[in-house]
């Protein structure tokens, strides 16, 4: 689930009223938010109904939740985001080079394998 200002991991306590549900994650306060700013993901960890911090931590570490977080596709483009977000000019400057360098190794190749069709 969605969480904060950020993308961030957040755990569905209990639906409190009609359009909010009480969440709660390791390292934040628990709170309300609008189910309209919740996105519902397929890991699901089984808790009491409003468990103390605590018992949501160590359920959390039993269910490995981290990890499957990041080995998901929604997680591993976020952390690609990040950590795009993180370079500076020069990371940036050589990252395009890389690229380039790669197209022109993808044009030869796929110029040697047309060449070898045709003949």
């Amino acid at each position: 689930m969605w969480g904060g200002g950020d993308w961030e991991f957040v755990y569905n306590v209990v639906a409190c009223v009609f359009c909010q549900a009480l969440v709660d994650a390791p390292d934040m306060v628990r709170g309300q938010m609008n189910f309209k700013s919740l996105s519902l993901t397929d890991i699901k960890i089984d808790i009491p109904r409003v468990p103390k911090k605590k018992t949501l931590i160590d359920a959390m570490e039993k269910a490995d939740v981290k990890n499957k977080w990041e080995s998901s596709s929604w997680g591993r483009k976020l952390i690609v985001q990040k950590k795009r977000a993180s370079l500076n000019d020069f990371d940036r400057f050589k990252l395009m080079l890389a690229k380039i360098k790669k197209g022109g190794l993808v044009r030869q190749e796929l110029a040697k394998l047309k060449k070898e069709n045709a003949a």
